[in-house]
């Protein structure tokens, strides 16, 4: 295990730059709010500051030689939002995410660029018709994110937007449908950016536009979701393989007993990976059982499971599950880094693996909630790369706890510990991990 240096200058200068440029906003955004009794309520100002200490020994490299990495993170954001009348809004919100590196020395600390997190204009009840139709850069999350989340996978949680234009045409109260268009450049070159550095923030590997089609239905007490996506990726140096892919998928929650339901969700792909067809599969259950307090402290359990392909390297076909826009930490935080090495330097990259989990949730108080989580994984395919050229196909074993906590409404945070112990996927001599991050929370 490598030790831990903490580069001190680095840490003052990168943290006085970053307390002072979130003291500038958080004094702009008070004098605002002080003034608010003059400003007409169609004005809306917001402002939040995320810190976050994370740190991990070697949970991409599998190899206890490696060195360390510790890093803090301030994500602040400043937005205001105009609301002319009740079917109007216009939303425009900054945003920016500086690091400092406490170990590796390679690493460099850096303010990094104040960027243009949302800018849309969103249009209700259009000519009398219950039809919402928003334009620019906005979030699009549908149901638990399981294809369409985050459309910058390399950016982390430091935003998740995309450059689109969607509608949601409600047919009734329980009905309604969904329809957008994207488009994600490698870095942003649609919106000024402010201290831009000579090497731009990559968002993903591959430009790439997007359409979606998404049907929910409130059918009695179930709820279901039935959507078609096109993903279009374009080739570029770093990888020369253009692809087209098209998933259609649906997605089941359904009351079994008075605290008993099942959710689940299959998708099927097709389309092309440069000139080979693309065949893939990829889907999630779980089934959750609400206490409603026959335990103590424990709110409710959950068993589940998900299931993404993997590519086949003795068939002409490509049968990898690609995640489309769903590269984010949904099953876990520090696992979407070891999966960097197998899927050529992706992170979050979810494909060729299989897992059953156990979770359970629950609460120590009104303002203390945690959530434990065991997760069995494996691959399905054999992967070619020496780092996952073990015995077998067990992946192995992942343990999180999450504890979060409520200051009060303006203040949150949490407390998230990992653990992994690696499977024979791996070489014998691949090393388990611990990964733990600290976060606080300020929303106004």
């Amino acid at each position: 295990m490598g030790s831990l240096s903490i580069p001190i200058h680095k840490y003052k200068i990168m943290k006085n730059k970053s307390i002072l440029i979130a003291g500038i906003l958080l004094l702009i955004f008070n004098t605002i709010n002080a003034q608010d009794q003059s400003i007409d309520k169609k004005l809306q100002f917001s402002f939040s500051e995320r810190v976050r200490l994370t740190s991990f020994d070697n949970a991409i490299s599998l190899n206890n030689e490696s060195d360390i990495w510790a890093f803090s993170r301030y994500r602040t954001t400043l937005g205001m939002r105009y609301l002319p009348n009740k079917n109007i809004e216009l939303k425009l919100k900054f945003g920016n995410e500086s690091r400092i590196w406490l170990s590796p020395d390679t690493k460099k600390s850096k303010f990094d660029e104040i960027f243009v997190d949302q800018l849309y204009f969103k249009w209700n009840n259009i000519a009398k018709i219950p039809l919402e139709l928003t334009i620019g850069r906005q979030n699009i999350m549908l149901d638990e994110g399981f294809i369409c989340l985050d459309g910058q996978p390399l950016t982390g949680s430091r935003s998740a937007y995309f450059n689109a234009v969607k509608g949601v045409y409600s047919i009734n109260e329980r009905n309604n449908v969904t329809a957008f268009i994207s488009y994600i450049p490698e870095s942003d070159n649609l919106l000024p950016i402010i201290n831009e550095d000579s090497s731009p923030v990559l968002l993903e590997e591959q430009e790439n536009t997007g359409l979606g089609l998404y049907y929910k239905a409130n059918i009695k007490n179930s709820k279901l979701s039935v959507y078609y996506f096109n993903k279009t990726t374009y080739e570029n140096d770093d990888f020369p393989v253009e692809s087209q892919i098209n998933t259609f998928g649906a997605r089941l929650n359904q009351p079994l007993l008075k605290d008993l339901s099942i959710t689940a969700e299959p998708a099927f792909q097709f389309g092309k990976s440069g000139d080979f067809d693309r065949s893939a599969f990829g889907g999630y259950f779980h089934l959750d059982y609400i206490l409603k307090g026959k335990i103590p402290v424990v709110n409710s359990l959950s068993l589940g499971g998900f299931y993404l392909s993997g590519d086949d390297p003795t068939t002409e076909k490509h049968e990898g599950w690609d995640p489309l826009w769903s590269r984010w930490p949904k099953w876990s935080e520090s696992y979407i880094y070891t999966l960097i090495v197998e899927n050529k330097g992706k992170v979050a990259y979810w494909s060729n693996i299989s897992s059953l989990n156990f979770t359970v949730n629950g609460a120590l108080s009104e303002k203390i909630s945690f959530k434990g989580s065991y997760n069995h994984m494996w691959a399905l395919e054999d992967n070619t790369s020496a780092f996952c050229d073990g015995s077998g196909k067990n992946r192995g074993d992942l343990l999180t706890l999450k504890l979060n906590y409520k200051i009060d409404k303006n203040w949150s945070g949490h407390l998230l510990w990992e653990n992994f112990t690696p499977g024979n996927f791996y070489p014998s001599t691949a090393d388990g991990y611990n990964w733990i991050r600290f976060e606080l929370m300020l929303k106004i």
